[in-house]
C-alpha cells in the first residue's frame, strides 16, 4: 500500500515538474475513456424470455400474416383518376412541384391507404374461415341485445337533461314566436292608423 502511495506520489512529482518546466501543453493530455464491457448473454436471455413468454392459442392472439389482397376493379379505376387528376393539377400549375407518377408523395399517399385497405382485406379473408372451422361465430344473431354499461339510474338522469333542454327550447321558440307576433300586430296597426289618417285627409279634401 505504501508502495503503491509512493509510487503516485513521485509521478505527481514528475508531473508538476514537467508542468514547471513548460514540456506539458494543452492537447498532449488526453483522457481515455474508460472501455465499456458489452455483455450479449444470449443464454441469459433466452432464459428470461420463457419465463415471461406466453404460449397462447390463436384465438386468444388473434394475429394474422398475409399479403395484399388483389387489386379491386373500383380501387383500380379510383387510382387511374387520382393519377389523371394529380397529373392535370401539375400541369395546370407549374409553381407546384413536378413529379413523376411513381414519385408522388401525393399520390404515394393514396396509394399507401390502398394498401392499408387490401392488407385489412386479406387478413378478413383469412380470418374468417378460421374463426368459423373453430365453431365462433362473427355476426351478430338478429336478435342480439347489447348490455348497457350505464346503470338505469343514469340513463334516467340523462332523459330527465334531455327532457329539460328540449322543454327550454320549445319554450324559447314560443317566446320567439309571441314577439314575431307582436311586431306583426303593431305594424298592422300602424298601417290601419296611417290608412284611416288618409282616408280621413281625403274626406277633409272633400
Amino acid at each position: 500500500m505504501e508502495s503503491s502511495d509512493s509510487e503516485m506520489s513521485d509521478s505527481d512529482v514528475e508531473l508538476q515538474n514537467a508542468f514547471a518546466e513548460g514540456k506539458l501543453k494543452p492537447g498532449l493530455n488526453i483522457v481515455q475513456p474508460a472501455p465499456k464491457h458489452l455483455a450479449n448473454n444470449v443464454s441469459g436471455m433466452k432464459q428470461k424470455l420463457d419465463e415471461f413468454k406466453l404460449d397462447l392459442k390463436w384465438i386468444e392472439r388473434l394475429d394474422c400474416i398475409s399479403k395484399q389482397a388483389p387489386l379491386a376493379p373500383e380501387l383500380a379505376a379510383q387510382l387511374l383518376t387520382e393519377e389523371q387528376k394529380r397529373e392535370n393539377q401539375l400541369k395546370n400549375n407549374k409553381k407546384l412541384t413536378q413529379y413523376a407518377p411513381e414519385d408522388d408523395p401525393v399520390l404515394n399517399d393514396f396509394k399507401r391507404e390502398m394498401m392499408f385497405h387490401r392488407q385489412a382485406q386479406a387478413t378478413v379473408m383469412d380470418a374468417i374461415p378460421r374463426l368459423k372451422a373453430l365453431g365462433i361465430p362473427t355476426k351478430r344473431p338478429d336478435d342480439y341485445f347489447a348490455e348497457m354499461a350505464k346503470t338505469d339510474e343514469h340513463m334516467q338522469k340523462i332523459r330527465e337533461t334531455l327532457m329539460k333542454k328540449q322543454e327550454q327550447q320549445k319554450r324559447s321558440e314560443r317566446v320567439r314566436e309571441l314577439r314575431a307576433q307582436r311586431k306583426e300586430g303593431k305594424s298592422l296597426q300602424i298601417q290601419a292608423k296611417l290608412l284611416r289618417q288618409k282616408e280621413k285627409k281625403k274626406c277633409l279634401m272633400k
